[in-house]
């Protein structure tokens, strides 16, 4: 009979060689090739992906693993821009009728407006793609959706070139990219490589608290 030690790491090396099998692709040995998924979200944390990876935790890796195992099952159709010596990877979960281009995202609760990293990362897919017109859909664990129509827009495709550009560069140079604070960055397994923090002693005192709203003399 196995020990539960035993089991646990069979289970974590099986979590892992499913997360790099349904995972998205990324060549992070040529600088000159960046997903779209990298020049849309946080570009320091693309570059420490890159340059010296920290490992997911269970939480994070089973989140991935519903995302990705989602978008293998519709087709997740790669594609590719290329511009001035820099190659734009995307990948799509649904082309429907040769016409639009549909991305799903898995969330928690259903946003009232669209991610702007979610209409960055489906308008690079238009233009990989050369479509017009795609849907960006937000499913919850509930099965609830909600979605957005996402019209071809030069202006946003640019942003993510120049981004791509900058992380690209920095990967040839060996910097990191600025820090961008975001929501993200709470759950973010960089965090301690961003924001220096130190934690109070004696936490739960409120001591601080006390000496604001102390009474005055």
């Amino acid at each position: 009979m196995l020990g539960s030690r035993n089991l646990r790491e069979i289970v974590e090396k099986n979590l892992d060689k499913l997360q790099e099998d349904l995972s998205v692709k990324i060549d992070k040995k040529n600088p000159d090739k960046i997903h779209a998924i990298e020049a849309t979200g946080c570009t320091r944390f693309a570059y420490y992906e890159r340059r010296d990876p920290l490992p997911s935790d269970n939480v994070s890796k089973i989140s991935s693993l519903l995302g990705n195992a989602m978008r293998h099952s519709f087709g997740n159709t790669r594609g590719e821009y290329k511009v001035e010596g820099l190659s734009l990877e995307v990948n799509a979960d649904l082309i429907i009728a040769d016409e639009f281009v549909v991305r799903f995202e898995v969330v928690q609760t259903l946003p009232e407006v669209p991610h702007p990293r979610h209409l960055l990362y489906l308008n690079a897919c238009l233009f990989a793609f050369n479509k017009d017109e795609g849907f960006l859909i937000y499913m919850t664990a509930e099965g609830k959706t909600v979605e957005f129509s996402v019209t071809k827009n030069n202006r946003m495709f640019e942003e993510v070139i120049r981004r791509a550009r900058v992380l690209s560069t920095l990967l040839k140079d060996g910097k990191a990219p600025i820090v961008e604070p975001s929501e993200l960055c709470l759950n973010c397994r960089y965090y301690e490589r961003c924001y220096a923090r130190k934690q109070v002693k004696d936490e739960g005192t409120g001591f601080i608290l006390e000496e604001i709203f102390k009474p005055k003399k």
